[in-house]
């Protein structure tokens, strides 16, 4: 199965081979540069609209939240990475398959790109398969694998996210700094304490910005 997996990010993502399973890199920017910084973003309630209890299963479904793309620009011209770290159990639950959420992603950057000249550097997705469970927020095994591949310094780099669950996986991997995004609509736990917590997505934009600078 993880050998599938594989193959069908590979496919999707239509760059470097070996993309591990359930990563999906995208470039190879920076190549060169080691101890590089990176912004982890969570992706449903923060990179896009979140929808709720449920998952998104097609691209139709998909709506990036504002600030977004022209934070990506901003990241980038910093010469920071930027990376999905994200939790997908609608693949192991059967909700979608995991060349459709390939797809899906496949479908963001490309918009990006179009909109912004800007995309992810990577995207790493826990999806619930067998074999993924060091995956699984909070545990670190994303943001771990994501260093190791892209040569990036946890402790330089920022974790935005939403969840207790976000802000913990950061604090385990050593991720320097971390910002919260509260929903109250959604009226999900605060324990974790985040180093920065905002009310909004576009407070959140300005805080990652006022980092970079």
């Amino acid at each position: 199965m993880a050998a599938k997996v594989s193959e069908i990010f590979s496919i999707i993502a239509l760059t470097i081979p070996s993309v591990r399973v359930n990563a999906f890199n995208v470039s190879e920017t920076f190549k060169h540069q080691t101890h590089k910084r990176c912004v982890f973003f969570d992706r449903d309630g923060v990179v896009n609209r979140s929808p709720g209890l449920g998952y998104i299963t097609n691209f139709k479904e998909f709506a990036l939240n504002d600030g977004i793309g022209d934070l990506l620009k901003t990241v980038h011209s910093f010469g920071w990475l930027a990376i999905i770290v994200s939790s997908q159990r609608c693949v192991a639950k059967g909700l979608i398959d995991a060349k459709d959420l390939a797809s899906i992603h496949g479908s963001m950057q490309a918009s990006l790109i179009d909109h912004y000249g800007s995309k992810f550097d990577a995207i790493y997705v826990y999806t619930g398969q067998p074999g993924t469970e060091h995956w699984e927020k909070p545990r670190p095994g994303m943001i771990e694998q994501a260093c190791k591949d892209h040569a990036i310094d946890p402790a330089g780099s920022i974790l935005v996210g939403d969840q207790d669950r976000d802000i913990k996986m950061a604090k385990n991997a050593g991720i320097g700094r971390t910002v919260r995004v509260l929903d109250v609509s959604e009226k999900r736990s605060n324990e974790i304490i985040a180093d920065q917590t905002v009310d909004s997505i576009a407070e959140m934009v300005v805080a990652v910005r006022e980092h970079l600078a």
